[in-house]
C-alpha cells in the first residue's frame, strides 16, 4: 500500500493547490531518514511515470470567494470556463532533467544561485526541481515585484543567474544593463 504525504503550496489561481507525494514507506521519514526532495521527483517518476504529478485549473478565473483548503474543489463546477492542464510524473522529471542539463550546459554548478522569476504554474516546478538538480540554490521571486524590487532582490541575494518567463520581459529589460554584469539571465 502506498502512503502519501500531503502538503500544500500557494497558487494565485486557486488560492492552495494540494499537491502529493507519493512515499512507499511513512515510517522511513518518521524514524529521521533523509531523503532529498529531487529523489522523492525521481523514484515517483520511475514507480508511477503515467500518474498525475501537476494540475492546473482555470488560472484565468478569478475566485468570487475565498476558500480555505478544505473547501477547495479540484473539478470546476462551471463546464463553460473549464480549463485543466496536468503532467505525469514521467514528464515533470524529464521537464527538471532537461532545464538541469541546460544550467550545467551554461556552466552552473553546486552552491550558485538561481533566481526563479516567473507566474505560478505548470512550469514553475520543473524548473525548480532542475534547479536542485544540479545542486544550486534556487531562490524564487514574488512575480509581483516592480522591476527595482527585482534589482534589489537579485543584488541581495547575489544570485548567478536569473531566469524569467516572457511575461517578465518588461521588467528585466528596465534593469537588465544594472543586473546583466556578471550575471546570466535566461
Amino acid at each position: 500500500m502506498v502512503d502519501q504525504i500531503q502538503f500544500f503550496c500557494y497558487n494565485q489561481f486557486i488560492d492552495l493547490k494540494c499537491c502529493t507525494l507519493k512515499c512507499e514507506n511513512i515510517e522511513q521519514l518518521q524514524e529521521g531518514n533523509i531523503m532529498i526532495i529531487t529523489d522523492f521527483l525521481e523514484r515517483n517518476a520511475r514507480e508511477f511515470p503515467n500518474d498525475i504529478a501537476l494540475v492546473e485549473i482555470n488560472p484565468e478565473i478569478k475566485e468570487d470567494r475565498r476558500v480555505t483548503w478544505k473547501e477547495f474543489e479540484l473539478i470546476e463546477p462551471n463546464p463553460k470556463t473549464s480549463y485543466r492542464r496536468e503532467i505525469t510524473w514521467g514528464v515533470f522529471n524529464e521537464k527538471a532533467n532537461r532545464f538541469a542539463n541546460l544550467l550545467l550546459q551554461r556552466g552552473v554548478k553546486k552552491g550558485d544561485k538561481v533566481a526563479i522569476l516567473m507566474m505560478n504554474g505548470l512550469e514553475w516546478l520543473p524548473i525548480y526541481f532542475g534547479i536542485l538538480k544540479t545542486g544550486a540554490l534556487a531562490v524564487p521571486l514574488n512575480f509581483r515585484y516592480s522591476a527595482e524590487e527585482i534589482e534589489y532582490c537579485v543584488n541581495l541575494a547575489e544570485v548567478d543567474i536569473l531566469v524569467f518567463s516572457n511575461a517578465f520581459i518588461g521588467r528585466v529589460e528596465e534593469i537588465a544593463d544594472r543586473i546583466s554584469k556578471g550575471r546570466l539571465l535566461i
